[in-house]
């Protein structure tokens, strides 16, 4: 009695076996970058929260002097590698019909004050006039404020990056 055999493969040709491994290494690949992006970029939001912390702190000194001057100050900022600080205070004078209004202060500035605050009293500019503040009037009121502003610089991705944090203060407390 003779048995015939098939041909009967069993297990995986080459070409599948390195195409599985090719395949198996692409995403391994992929895995790997997507991890060290995730560090990079928690790397990334530690020095940026760190300069935003820092803005905080040197904001806090500025508020916390007893007096305010004009004036300029820059220094590296001790326990923080590549850190640096530039404080700049300087005395301005804010327009607060400009500031209400935007791009339509111009425009604002014909009107009468009782036509922008919706009063009937007609002798306001008068009154204002006679005092010497009719700039005042035309302008919606000059206010002079010191401008504070600080700059935190710190490293980021191999180049230099700023935080900057500006505020207005009064002149006069």
């Amino acid at each position: 009695m003779k048995i015939s055999r098939k041909h009967i493969s069993q297990g995986f040709t080459l070409l599948e076996v390195a195409l599985a491994l090719g395949l198996g290494a692409w995403i391994m690949v992929e895995t790997y970058r997507n991890i060290a992006d995730g560090i990079r970029l928690k790397n990334d939001s530690i020095k940026i929260s760190n300069a935003t912390h820092l803005a905080k702190i040197k904001m806090a000194q500025v508020d916390s002097s007893s007096t305010m001057e004009t004036n300029t100050s820059k220094g590296d900022i001790p326990g923080f590698i590549g850190y640096s600080y530039e404080t700049e205070i300087k005395e301005e004078e804010l327009d607060l019909l400009k500031l209400s209004q935007g791009g339509d202060a111009e425009k604002l500035k014909n009107k009468a004050p009782q036509d922008l605050l919706g009063d009937k009293d007609a002798n306001l500019n008068k009154i204002l006039k006679n005092r010497g503040q009719a700039q005042g009037s035309q302008t919606g009121g000059l206010i002079k404020v010191f401008h504070v502003k600080i700059t935190i610089k710190f490293p980021l991705d191999g180049k230099e990056h700023s935080y900057i944090v500006e505020t207005y203060r009064p002149t006069k407390y």
